[in-house]
Formats: structure tokens, C-alpha cells, sequence
């Protein structure tokens, strides 16, 4: 297999979408006055957002495991190993910033709605527990950006230093 499963692509660059939906909500949310109906607004697209990752995450590990991954690239085993913890790595970021977000919100005592429908309680209210929490999605959030970067880093090195037509394997 030379490229990756259509499935594979779309939920690749759809999550790509719903992670950029989330930042830029509650990173415009916090240029936004206490207090104002948009703030309010923002804080539910960035959830809903966060929730979506977590359902096609899941769709996505299915697509993995039923449609495998193309071949690895001819690449010294260092390349091989590092691009295969990034990949572990996005996956367990995908998973555990929307885990994050849910037990966080929990933890404040409130409800977390996936559009009508209120999603199980994990943990219950506590408010030293859900600061923390907090602490751990941001910090997630932020490790995030690097991530990211690097993968994108290193897709372009592979297409502009080694031109090994890495783009063909994630493109439609």
C-alpha cells in the first residue's frame, strides 16, 4: 500500500479542522469580555469542538486497524522510530485533551452536553481536583502546538530535502 485509505485521509484532515476549530475558540474566547454572550459562545464551540476529536479519534483508530498504513519509507531506523512515537504521540493527544476537557468541567460540578444530550458523569464535583485537571488540558493544549508543528516539520522535510513524495500517501 502506497497511500493511506481514503477514510484515513478524511479523518485525518477533519480532526486537523476540529483541533483548529477548538484553539482558535478559546483562544479568540479569552480576547472577549467577562460576562458577554460571545464568551459564552466560544467556550461551547471549543467543547463541541474537543468532543468531535473524541468520537473521530475513535473512528480513526478503527480505520487504522481495518485499513492499515502504508509501507514505511525507505529511512534510517532513527526516522522510523521518532516519526512512529510522533504518530503514538498525536494519538494519545487527540484522546486525552477532550478526556481532559470532559473530567475538568466535571469536576466543576457541571454538566457536559454533546449538543442535547448530557454526557455520563466520570467524576464528581471538586474543585481542587478540576484545577488541576485544568492544569494537565493546558498543558496538553500547549504540547499540542509543538506536536503538531513537528509533524509538519518533518512532513516538509521529507517533501522538500529527501522529495520522497510523502504528501501522496495523505492526500485524496
Amino acid at each position: 500500500m502506497k497511500k493511506y485509505h481514503p477514510a484515513s485521509v478524511f479523518l485525518h484532515w477533519f480532526i486537523f479542522l476540529l483541533f483548529v476549530v477548538a484553539l482558535a475558540a478559546i483562544e479568540l474566547r479569552g480576547e472577549v469580555p467577562k460576562g458577554e454572550p460571545l464568551r459564552a459562545t466560544l467556550k461551547t464551540v471549543h467543547m463541541m469542538a474537543g468532543q468531535l476529536v473524541l468520537l473521530f479519534v475513535l473512528f480513526r483508530v478503527a480505520a487504522r486497524w481495518r485499513f492499515g498504513v502504508p509501507a514505511e519509507l525507505d529511512a534510517p531506523q532513527w526516522q522510523t522510530r521518532a516519526a512512529g512515537m510522533m504518530h503514538l504521540l498525536l494519538y494519545l493527544v487527540m484522546f486525552a485533551l477532550p478526556v481532559t476537557g470532559i473530567l475538568f468541567t466535571q469536576a466543576e460540578g457541571k454538566d457536559v452536553m454533546f449538543f442535547s444530550l448530557a454526557l455520563p458523569r466520570l467524576i464528581g464535583s471538586n474543585p481542587g481536583l478540576s484545577h488541576t485537571i485544568k492544569d494537565i488540558h493546558e498543558l496538553i493544549g500547549n504540547a499540542m502546538y509543538y506536536l503538531v508543528g513537528l509533524h509538519a516539520a518533518g512532513a516538509l522535510w521529507h517533501h522538500f530535502v529527501r522529495r520522497d513524495h510523502i504528501f501522496q500517501r495523505m492526500k485524496f
